[in-house]
């Protein structure tokens, strides 16, 4: 951001501190003017040397006002009217509070304690010294000249994304196709494609400095479907969520136990119906009382466009008594989950279920169970076929849903999923699991026990 003249250090952070607070959205009617409705230029520069000379984007049929605003923001029209934009600078005062509003009690007021304060930075936390601060000489000002620059700013990076719409438009009308995937000349075709791509880099750095988006998003009201919202999601998600999701998951064993290491790229949550009724953190030991039930699962993921995703549950620490190891058990498959980015619950009802919900029965003196819950995306957005094989040679399909002995490493290769969402809980064998199995008609289970021995020879057998 330029200096602000006549602004001193202790100015701008002030206003950066004001900024960061937000300010209220204006209404889309008062605000319309935050892009430029006029034409764009009709001479577009030839992505490719193969692209006709005589294509002239001009002809491209334009869009109304709002509608071109809507499309250089990557949403519907609708949406327009909860989005958050900047005030007109000149309208545009600081915030204040009263001695009200900090809580103190009347008995403690002053007629002094009772004027209107200027807010004080975010910084200060006790009452005392937000109602001694006074704010520097010049701050309105400096925090109108402020949002002058960002609205400035803001305006011309939407140029830009209009501009690249222009591009795509002209060379999709040129080769008479309607999606990028269709053009038959490979220049024009990747120039398209960076042009996609400089556009959602354009949406996000529009409003990436908007305070009134970041005030939003830090408060939980924010949309999805807006590419800065969606930015700021996977930001906070990496930095946070995703690192204790890998931490947990490496220090554990589940990775390499059940897949190998992987790139997480959604956000896969679960929680259990009836008291656990909130999404619970990687590696939680639950009752068996409590995961008698399926879980419910959350995806979600930082894209636009809606895709396909099969859920997978095994526990990796079923006893081997005869092989004197651990074998991986299925405890669920729910294949053709359709996620999209602002609809991140999974419907299990529009899904389909290929292996039933089996509720976890740890043997007893087993130890903890771990529960690795798998997301895998479908190729190509198509339906799970699961008599087909992605791949070379013969494979047993009974196999692939058996349940004892599941090969989970088999069933992606099999059907050319790839992970991209893992999660997981843990189950030890406690006063509810005996019901658990009465109730689900699993059996009466074993008891292990630490065999001893006195010698080297008994070892030995």
């Amino acid at each position: 951001m330029p200096r602000i003249p006549g602004a001193g250090i202790g100015v701008v952070t002030a206003t950066r501190d004001a900024l960061r607070k937000g300010i209220r959205a204006a209404s889309v009617t008062a605000s319309s003017n935050v892009l430029s409705s006029t034409s764009l230029s009709a001479n577009v520069e030839s992505p490719s040397p193969s692209f006709a000379d005589s294509i002239d984007p001009a002809t491209v049929v334009p869009d109304g006002d709002l509608a071109r605003i809507a499309r250089a923001m990557g949403c519907a029209v609708e949406d327009l009217i909860a989005y958050p934009n900047l005030h007109d600078p000149s309208e545009v005062s600081m915030p204040y509070i009263t001695a009200k509003s900090l809580t103190i009690p009347a008995y403690r007021r002053t007629p002094f304690l009772d004027w209107r304060v200027k807010m004080p930075p975010a910084t200060l936390k006790s009452r005392k010294s937000k109602l001694a601060y006074r704010h520097p000489i010049g701050l309105d000002q400096a925090f109108r000249e402020a949002l002058g620059v960002l609205e400035a700013d803001r305006q011309q990076k939407y140029d830009n994304v209009l501009k690249m719409h222009d591009r795509i438009d002209a060379i999709l009308q040129h080769y008479n196709v309607s999606t990028i995937d269709d053009i038959p000349d490979h220049k024009s075709r990747g120039d398209a494609y960076l042009a996609s791509v400089e556009i959602e880099k354009g949406r996000i750095n529009a409003e990436i400095n908007n305070p009134e988006i970041i005030h939003q998003f830090n408060s939980g009201n924010f949309d999805m479907k807006f590419p800065v919202h969606r930015f700021l999601a996977r930001q906070k998600w990496e930095k946070n969520d995703r690192l204790l999701l890998m931490d947990r998951l490496e220090s554990m064993k589940v990775m390499p136990d059940t897949l190998p290491t992987f790139y997480p790229r959604v956000d896969l949550k679960i929680r259990f119906p009836g008291t656990m009724a909130h999404w619970i953190d990687p590696g939680r030991i639950m009752s068996t009382g409590v995961t008698a039930q399926a879980p419910e699962f959350s995806i979600q993921i930082f894209e636009d466009k809606a895709k396909l995703y099969t859920i997978v549950i095994v526990d990796p620490d079923t006893p081997d008594v005869e092989n004197d190891s651990y074998k991986t058990t299925l405890h669920y498959i729910l294949a053709d989950v359709k996620i999209s980015g602002n609809e991140p619950l999974v419907d299990k009802s529009m899904a389909r279920e290929l292996v039933p919900y089996l509720p976890p029965h740890p043997e007893k003196n087993s130890g903890f169970h771990r529960y690795a819950v798998w997301a895998f995306e479908q190729p190509g957005g198509e339906r799970l076929a699961v008599q087909q094989r992605k791949g070379k040679g013969p494979i047993d399909v009974d196999r692939l849903l058996e349940r004892e002995r599941f090969d989970i490493r088999l069933f992606r290769s099999a059907h050319g999923l790839r992970a991209v969402g893992a999660h997981f809980w843990r189950n030890g064998y406690d006063s509810k699991t005996e019901g658990v199995r009465e109730k689900f008609g699993l059996g009466p289970g074993s008891v292990y026990t630490h065999k001893r021995f006195q010698h080297y020879e008994d070892y030995r057998g």
